[in-house]
């Protein structure tokens, strides 16, 4: 009677390559001889099982490492081999315990364990219905080997009796798994847990990876590889940097494919940390929480302090960016004084934490004087960790970090961002010259810094010193695709508001199609970075949106533009001042004085529509409650519209006096509408323009006889042919062509800087 048939030819035991298809059984039969071999904490052997039993174990798995047999043993056809030989030693091993139990002798945790019947089989298959916790248990599976064969991490073996002889057909078999587990890259761990799960006969989930597309017998270059993760490395930030996220991504797993030694394989972690942060900036979210969910089981497998912290604080800003809402649409709304409750915004566990949490708190409604507590919080902290670090030295190993420190360049711009919401100009710009008085590499600081400063310079009508500071190619060099979509938004704001100023609509149209539409880029919550999507989304459901007000100062400038567009098209009084009063009082709860200063004015408008004497009284009196303030805000529009409501409704006033004898009030108007006039030319606004000079001249044709006040006839004059010519477009006409022309020129240098950017500043 003739033998079965060999699946293969023997294999000589030196240098045997495991295929892929193999992978599942070998990985299997591993777990097995990490059972039948147990270590206690010392990695001595702990002889808990029987010679009998582990050599009945050995001959299964010799037979399917040297493949004797006709076929390849299943994920069934082991489980059902093994069970019954695991029944019976655990039966026995009760017995063993009980004798000794009996005797009043104590029973080691090691056998107590064993004696409780488990499938072997089946626990290892439970490993592998979460993807994510298969990658975990090949990474633990790996150091299980290498304490079996007793290899220290620098890779020399120890003088410790090992429970597998290297040379022995099981221990070359146990090395050449080994070695292909530490060539194994992130990617190809995910592909291997999922074949061992379909091996397994188990439904997995997750994202699926196309099994052609990594080798996973593919070859590391031990003797190379720092050149190789150098070039990985260029390739990612060059890639990023351009704006070829595809690429980046690529660049970075090749970086992270190529294997540390085992003295340091701490590696695997902070890779799926870097990766998780990527996704992150990049708008991936999902892909980003998955990422950092993971990081976190390894770190804390591997013990990693440092990379755990850097773990939690993404989670958490993930976290918080995808779930909280300013308000739900059943809940009032209603500005507490004092901090963003916990359940909503945990409190920072480093330094960075808090002050990053200052941002999602504005955005949640936190006011911005209760903000502050959060900055001090978080120098309060560094401090603290400073202070500590002499005896943390003690109780924590020299390789961890103890916290992440804080960026002074940043803590300082946060403090500007808040004194210029309270309307502190002076203080703003002088936490500014802080921030970029820091000479650490913080690129997004300070382009935050410029584009802030731009912004101020476009408040005061200086549009010309904006564009300077925003073109000049000391602040554009080496700048990212991120920025450069941030960068670019403000320059045509620039423009955007000179061709407002002027009622160019053909400019504006032009401006419009040159910059990107808004729909282009998303935030996804609070305290979140604007992402460039690259193209709208598909609008699949025509429902409304159940979720609620997202962010606090986005719904008050909102109601903002509701008033002022119901305004332009004179709807009654009664459907805009609710809308006005609302964004009035959650500006003043929330101490962002601008706003309120700007809706204060608006309120104004909406009441001079209303024709009644006590309401100019009103507009007058709200007016000169925060006269200084506007003054000193330096936001030229403002006080522009503030001084042509002030001279209606002292006009009204006046026009209502039976005697006209007041000319301290006409003195006060004529000098309000000379000043307009004086704005509106350096705003180049011809509709406020427009206005105050009918205005004036209206008052001189009422007071031509009147001897209270001395009316200038040339000036009168000039008024009337100043008026005439910008009615007919006369005026404005080199103005609009110098301004098409900056137009033209600007959107040329947008465009070259875009593609210096895609080739990477070459």
């Amino acid at each position: 009677m003739s033998s079965p048939r060999k699946r293969t030819k023997i294999h000589t035991l030196q240098g045997r390559r495991l295929s892929e298809p193999q992978l599942p059984l070998h990985i299997a039969l591993a777990w097995i001889i990490d059972r039948v071999f147990p270590l206690n904490d010392d990695c001595q052997p702990v002889p808990i099982y029987s010679h009998g039993f582990v050599a009945d174990i050995l001959r299964i798995i010799a037979r399917e490492v040297l493949e004797i047999g006709s076929t390849a043993a299943t994920f069934s056809s082991l489980r059902e081999e093994l069970d019954p030989l695991i029944r019976k030693e655990t039966s026995d091993i009760l017995k063993r315990n009980n004798k000794k139990r009996n005797r009043g002798q104590k029973v080691e945790e090691d056998y107590e364990e064993a004696e409780k019947y488990t499938s072997w089989m089946t626990a290892f298959g439970d490993r592998f219905r979460d993807i994510s916790e298969g990658c975990t248990f090949l990474d633990r599976l790996e150091k299980e080997l290498r304490d079996r064969l007793n290899y220290a991490d620098d890779e020399e073996p120890t003088e410790l009796p090992e429970p597998i002889e290297r040379h022995s057909p099981i221990g070359v078999f146990s090395r050449n798994l080994l070695n292909t587990l530490r060539k194994l890259s992130f990617d190809e761990t995910t592909h291997l847990s999922r074949e061992i799960a379909r091996w397994c006969d188990l439904d997995t989930n997750g994202p699926s990876i196309h099994a052609g597309i990594w080798s996973l017998d593919r070859r590391s270059g031990m003797e190379d590889t720092l050149d190789k993760r150098i070039k990985a490395m260029q390739d990612y930030q060059t890639a990023n940097s351009s704006g070829d996220y595809s690429s980046a991504l690529l660049s970075l797993r090749r970086f992270y494919d190529y294997q540390f030694p085992s003295a340091g394989r701490g590696q695997h972690q902070h890779a799926l940390l870097n990766i998780a942060n990527f996704h992150y900036s990049t708008g991936g979210i999902e892909s980003a929480q998955a990422a950092v969910e993971e990081a976190i089981r390894v770190a804390r497998t591997a013990g990693d302090k440092a990379c755990l912290q850097y773990c939690m604080s993404l989670a958490q800003r993930i976290r918080i960016e995808v779930s909280s809402l300013a308000f739900a649409p059943s809940e009032t709304i209603s500005i507490q004084q004092k901090p963003i409750s916990s359940g909503l915004l945990p409190i920072g566990q480093t330094p960075m934490d808090v002050l990053w949490s200052v941002k999602p708190a504005l955005d949640l409604g936190e006011p911005v004087h209760i903000a502050f507590q959060r900055i001090h919080l978080a120098l309060g902290k560094e401090i603290d960790t400073e202070s500590q670090s002499a005896d943390g030295e003690k109780r924590i190993s020299k390789g961890w970090k103890t916290g992440q420190k804080l960026d002074m360049a940043a803590w300082n711009a946060t403090q500007a961002s808040l004194w210029g919401m309270l309307g502190s100009d002076a203080l703003a710009e002088y936490h500014e010259d802080l921030a970029l008085s820091d000479l650490s590499p913080w690129y997004d600081g300070r382009l935050t810094v410029l584009l802030t400063r731009a912004s101020r310079a476009m408040d005061q009508a200086e549009y010309d010193s904006a564009l300077a500071m925003l073109l000049d190619i000391s602040n554009l060099k080496g700048m990212s695709m991120a920025s450069y979509h941030r960068w670019s938004r403000v320059v045509w704001l620039v423009l955007e508001r000179r061709a407002k100023m002027h009622d160019d609509e053909s400019s504006l149209n032009y401006i419009s199609a040159c910059q990107a539409p808004l729909e282009y880029s998303e935030k996804k919550g609070p305290g979140g970075p604007s992402i460039e999507i690259g193209h709208p989304k598909a609008k699949l459901d025509t429902q409304p949106s159940n979720k609620g007000i997202k962010l606090i100062h986005e719904y008050i400038k909102d109601l903002f533009k509701k008033v002022e567009k119901l305004l332009k098209s004179f709807s009654p009084s009664h459907l805009i001042l609710p809308l006005i009063l609302e964004a009035i009082q959650l500006s003043n709860e929330l101490g962002i004085w601008n706003l309120y200063r700007f809706g204060i004015i608006l309120l104004c408008e909406v009441l001079l529509q209303i024709e009644c004497l006590e309401m100019d009284k009103k507009v007058i009196n709200e007016l000169e409650k925060i006269w200084d303030q506007i003054l000193s805000g330096n936001d030229l529009e403002c006080i522009n519209r503030s001084l042509i409501c002030l001279s209606k409704a002292k006009i009204n006033l006046y026009l209502n006096d039976e005697n006209n004898e007041n000319s301290d009030l006409l003195n006060q108007i004529i000098s309000h509408l000379k000043l307009s006039i004086q704005i509106s030319k350096k705003l180049e606004s011809n509709s406020s323009l427009i206005e105050s000079i009918s205005l004036l001249i209206m008052i001189y044709e009422i007071e031509n006889e009147n001897i209270s006040i001395e009316i200038d006839l040339k000036e009168k004059q000039e008024l009337l042919e100043f008026y005439i010519m910008i009615r007919k477009g006369n005026n404005s006409n080199s103005n609009l062509n110098e301004l098409k022309k900056q137009i033209l020129n600007v959107n040329e240098i947008i465009k070259i800087i875009g593609i210096k950017i895609s080739e990477g500043w070459k």
